[in-house]
C-alpha cells in the first residue's frame, strides 16, 4: 500500500542548523552592545545618585550658617575628634532626605562593593570642612586660595568603577564623569 506524500513541507535538520547558528551570531554580537548599555544606565543611576546629595547638601549648608559641614569621609577611620561632631555622609544628610540606596553606586556594588565595606559608595572631600560655601578656602602645599565652586569636587566615586572613570559632584551642585 502506498502512502501517498503530503503537501507539507517540513524544515529539514540543515535548515534548523542554519537558523540556530545564526541566532547564536545574533545573541553573539548583541551582548557586548547590551553590556555598554548597561554600564551606561549604572553610570547614569550614579550620576543621579549625586545629583541628589548634592540638593541635599546646598540644604544642609543653607541649614549651616552658609558653611559646609564637617563630614568624616571614613567613620571607621575618624579625622575629627569626636567633640567636633563631624558625622559619617549618611548621617549628616539622612535629614535632608539622603537615603542608604541613594549612596549606593550601582557599578560599586558589581565591582568593589566598597558600600559594604564603608557605608558609602562615594567620598566626601574633606578639604571645605566649615568653609563658608562663598568662596571657600583650600589650604595646600602654596597656601590659602579660593577655589571656584565649578571646579571643586565635594564628593567623589571612591573607585574608578564606570569603566575607568568616576563621577563627581561639584560644589556648585554640577555632575560629570571623568
Amino acid at each position: 500500500m502506498n502512502h501517498p506524500r503530503s503537501n507539507q513541507r517540513a524544515f529539514t535538520l540543515v535548515e534548523l542548523a542554519c537558523v540556530i547558528a545564526i541566532v547564536g551570531v545574533l545573541a553573539t554580537l548583541a551582548v557586548p552592545s547590551y553590556q555598554k548599555v548597561a554600564r551606561k544606565a549604572e553610570s547614569t543611576a550614579c550620576l543621579s545618585n549625586l545629583r541628589q546629595v548634592g540638593i541635599a547638601v546646598q540644604a544642609c549648608v543653607s541649614d549651616n550658617q552658609g558653611r559646609y559641614p564637617l563630614i568624616e569621609t571614613d567613620p571607621t577611620d575618624p579625622v575629627y575628634p569626636a567633640e567636633e561632631g563631624a558625622r559619617s555622609l549618611y548621617d549628616t544628610l539622612e535629614p535632608y532626605g539622603i537615603t542608604q540606596r541613594t549612596l549606593q553606586c550601582p557599578a560599586d556594588l558589581r565591582n568593589n562593593n566598597r558600600f559594604a565595606e564603608k557605608g558609602s559608595s562615594y567620598e566626601w572631600r574633606p578639604f571645605i570642612d566649615d568653609e563658608p560655601s562663598v568662596n571657600p578656602e583650600i589650604f595646600g602645599r602654596w597656601g590659602t586660595r579660593v577655589v571656584r565652586p565649578s571646579r571643586f569636587r565635594l564628593v567623589i566615586d571612591v573607585d574608578p568603577v564606570h569603566s575607568g572613570r568616576q563621577n563627581r559632584l561639584y560644589a556648585d551642585g554640577s555632575v560629570r564623569g571623568y
